[in-house]
């Protein structure tokens, strides 16, 4: 670990999270320390046990020690941390050292403020509810005479008190096995940069003081800042799923994260990936899955003919040079079984919405029109071959046509050209930002 740099991780599983038991617990927790507070005052357990003009508590528990409770809580239930700063003591070494630490500590930073935020805004919503609970409950004036009206008020509002703590503990549940995948990502990714700084360090200290060049870009990093996170690709990637149902050996061409990897295991299909990329190839196995670090064309070639039943290439042609694809497909339909697709996705290169942000990807080589692909898909001897289209730009970003009713009738002419016009400019503009070209061997 740096010097002076600690990243604490955690991980919650769904069997640490036991509604019932937690619920078992609270309702103990009442029941004790309503017998602690009658046996301290010499009284029974009863709603009310004074005379028939003095009215007794609403709460049968010692008041001092609620207020005192709430005082801790009011006190406590903003947990971010604020006054972290960073910094180093070595003269030389110092900004390099900070500099690594700031971006760790933003990549980290990043995904952890939310659920910390979160979290915040949660405890201060139970607070809320809790003091304005206690304050009206505090106002109660309960006698012996109306003690038998209340109790059925107080049953009542026992038992939703009970269904809003299932209802938040669900809640809760749901929120933490959303998010304990994107903090395991966090201290993988934390770790790996937390290494490349540690060896540049190093390598200041022992040589010439050049920052090693030949550890490149962090693609890892890269995807999870500009393609976006690993649910929302798996979410989109999911209505590729049709295409291999009942397969046993699909081979996922530049697996990157893993994202189609993990959603063949969730569905009970055997897949394998291969990726040149050694960091993304180090996290798909950290997460169980079957990766191995070679290329495209070096794997098939070791493998038999017809040994997969299925093939996907996520956003991978765009990065290769010509004769390396037309390579790749051929061999791709060599290793295919008959009947067996493969399925090719790719930046979209018809909406200039997508052209515009291709190039931020240095990686990538050129757009490949659809009709292109699905023409070395032919030549490859693929067929039944069809292009789709997804990601579509959202309307808030797409021009706006005019409503027909909101022209006059002697209008209604020039706004149907209008709005025509306007959908194929929202179609060059605008389109799908990308497509898959699919075939059948």
């Amino acid at each position: 670990m740096m010097d002076g740099m600690y990243l604490d991780t955690f991980e919650i599983h769904d069997d640490e999270i036991d509604v019932e038991e937690i619920m078992r617990k609270i309702k103990d927790n009442i029941r004790m320390r309503k017998q602690k507070s009658g046996s301290s005052e010499g009284g029974s357990n009863e709603v009310c046990q004074q005379s028939d003009s003095a009215p007794c508590n609403a709460i049968p528990v010692n008041a001092k020690d609620i207020q005192k409770e709430f005082d801790q809580i009011n006190s406590n239930w903003d947990i971010g941390n604020r006054t972290y700063a960073i910094s180093s003591h070595r003269p030389i070494l110092g900004r390099v050292l900070v500099k690594g630490r700031q971006t760790i500590k933003g990549e980290v930073g990043r995904y952890v403020d939310p659920m910390i935020d979160k979290q915040t805004e949660f405890n201060r919503s139970v607070v809320n509810i809790l003091s304005e609970a206690y304050r009206s409950i505090g106002e109660l004036n309960i006698s012996k005479e109306n003690a038998k009206d209340v109790k059925p008020i107080l049953a009542a509002f026992e038992n939703q008190i009970d269904q809003k703590l299932k209802e938040l503990l669900g809640q809760i549940k749901a929120f933490v096995n959303a998010m304990n995948e994107e903090v395991e990502n966090r201290a993988w990714l934390a770790g790996l940069l937390e290494k490349r700084i540690n060896s540049s360090r190093a390598k200041l200290e022992t040589s010439s003081g050049a920052l090693d060049e030949g550890q490149g870009v962090n693609y890892f990093v890269f995807e999870e800042r500009f393609r976006g996170s690993r649910a929302d690709i798996k979410q989109r990637q999911a209505a590729f799923l049709q295409f291999f149902e009942r397969c046993h050996a699909v081979l996922d061409i530049g697996s990157g994260r893993g994202e189609f990897l993990e959603l063949m295991q969730e569905h009970g299909i055997g897949a394998r990936g291969v990726d040149v990329d050694e960091d993304m190839v180090s996290y798909c196995r950290a997460k169980g899955l079957q990766v191995e670090n070679i290329d495209a064309i070096s794997y098939l070639e070791r493998i038999e003919d017809k040994s997969v039943d299925g093939i996907f290439i996520d956003q991978v042609v765009e990065h290769l040079e010509p004769d390396y694809l037309i390579k790749m497909l051929s061999l791709c339909y060599q290793k295919l079984i008959y009947g067996g697709y493969i399925l090719a996705e790719t930046v979209n290169p018809l909406s200039f919405f997508s052209s515009v942000n291709f190039y931020i990807d240095m990686s990538h080589k050129k757009p490949i029109h659809p009709e292109t692909l699905k023409f070395l898909l032919e030549s490859a001897g693929f067929r039944e071959i069809e292009t789709r289209f997804f990601s579509p730009v959202p309307d808030d970003m797409r021009l706006r046509k005019i409503r027909a009713e909101d022209a006059g009738e002697e209008d209604r002419g020039l706004v149907e050209v209008y709005n025509h016009n306007i959908d194929m400019l929202n179609a060059i503009l605008y389109g799908a930002q990308d497509y898959a070209a699919i075939g059948k061997k």
